[in-house]
């Protein structure tokens, strides 16, 4: 899987379609070594109650997405499975994913693939 939700090929570049995960808390991204972004599409999404990502064990995660954004302004980015393994982001998510892939810090994998 290179991203969770997929563009639609027909979809209309200037057009943003809005998608809302309202009551999404917290959202785990674990030992997924193909994922390259959340989404790639020209979608626009609001997040509004997530405090927690995971995002362990992908490697080739770059930006959350390429369309627009809302978070919470304090969003939890956790990047291991110690607690010292967080950042804070301050509403800019896409940056914070970038620094950690440059920091190949999103490549260890989670303690869950070995239960598997």
């Amino acid at each position: 899987m290179t991203e969770v939700v997929i563009s639609d090929e027909d979809e209309t570049p200037n057009l943003k379609e809005e998608i809302v995960f309202s009551k999404l808390s917290a959202l785990s991204l674990f030992d997924l070594d193909s994922l390259t972004s959340f989404s790639s599409g020209n979608y626009a999404f609001k997040l509004p109650s997530l405090e927690d990502l995971w995002v362990i064990g992908c490697p080739k995660m770059k930006i959350f997405t390429k369309g627009e954004l809302s978070t919470p302004l304090r969003l939890n980015v956790r990047y291991g499975t110690s607690d010292d393994k967080l950042r804070w982001t301050n509403n800019d998510l896409n940056t914070i994913i970038q620094q950690l892939h440059q920091e190949k810090l999103l490549e260890g994998s989670s303690r869950y693939s070995s239960q598997y």
